[in-house]
């Protein structure tokens, strides 16, 4: 094989790792610190590969100088993580959801550490985000992440100067807006129904003294809570196999902002 042509496919190799690999960083399970980066490497290496002869044909030209190829890749890598945050905004939702149904129930203090965030989280995000990742895969939208991933490439060919377009970058802000309005819907009934356990057991200290509301509370909010979190999980399961479906709106926008 000539050297010129092992060189335009190194580049396209290389063009298609940059938006392959920046998306997949946010996908799930791909994203776990529990999954061993040897693994992630590979995949991401894999996929890169398949989808290099998609991404040729709308390739361009090989730079002529470096300054010229890094800007290319540059924009490749953040063109890539911002598809990819679309996706994460819904388990960022989810994981908003479980932290405001703890603190209302009283798990706010009972927090595990989180391998993935390095932080500390509460036991009840930790439950809503593994039922959002086993929705998320007995859907199977990692099937139609691949298929989005493939068609990026004609959306959205590789070519021109980094650029990162005003509205795509207000698109991106707006996303906060988004998981705070999941995290509401998905455990609103709890939310509601233990803030009105709240005010009553404080109407009922106020009119009794006599009663220890503060040794009552504890219990009656962890089972009142316990109780519709496992009502509410067959809604937000609706809720979130609505928002994995419709996942091809928010990122069609976000192509159509990145393009100008």
């Amino acid at each position: 094989m000539p050297l010129d042509r092992l060189v335009e496919l190194l580049h396209h190799f290389l063009l298609t790792l940059m938006r392959t690999s920046s998306l997949m960083i946010f996908w799930p399970l791909w994203d776990h610190r529990a999954t061993p980066r040897p693994v992630k490497v590979f995949s991401m290496l894999v996929v890169a590969l398949v989808l290099t002869p998609v991404a040729a044909p709308h390739l361009p030209a090989f730079p002529a100088d470096w300054p010229a190829l890094l800007s290319l890749a540059l924009r490749e890598f953040l063109l890539g993580l911002g598809i990819g945050l679309i996706l994460r905004v819904i388990f960022a939702g989810v994981h908003m959801a479980g932290n405001l149904a703890a603190v209302y129930m009283g798990f706010g203090m009972v927090t595990l550490y989180d391998p993935q965030t390095q932080g500390q989280g509460t036991v009840v995000a930790d439950l809503m985000v593994l039922v959002a990742l086993m929705l998320f895969l007995s859907l199977e939208i990692h099937h139609a992440l691949f298929r989005l991933l493939a068609q990026s490439f004609v959306d959205l060919p590789m070519g021109g100067l980094p650029r990162l377009p005003l509205q795509a970058l207000q698109f991106l802000v707006g996303l906060g807006a988004l998981a705070f309005k999941l995290a509401v819907q998905c455990l609103a009934p709890v939310i509601a129904v233990l803030f009105v356990t709240q005010v009553t057991l404080g109407y009922m200290a106020r009119a009794v003294p006599q009663i220890q509301v503060m040794i009552l509370s504890f219990p009656l909010t962890i089972a009142l809570g316990l109780l519709f979190i496992s009502f509410t999980l067959i809604f937000t399961g609706g809720l979130l196999q609505e928002q994995f479906g419709a996942l091809k709106r928010p990122l069609t926008t976000f192509m159509r902002a990145w393009q100008g």
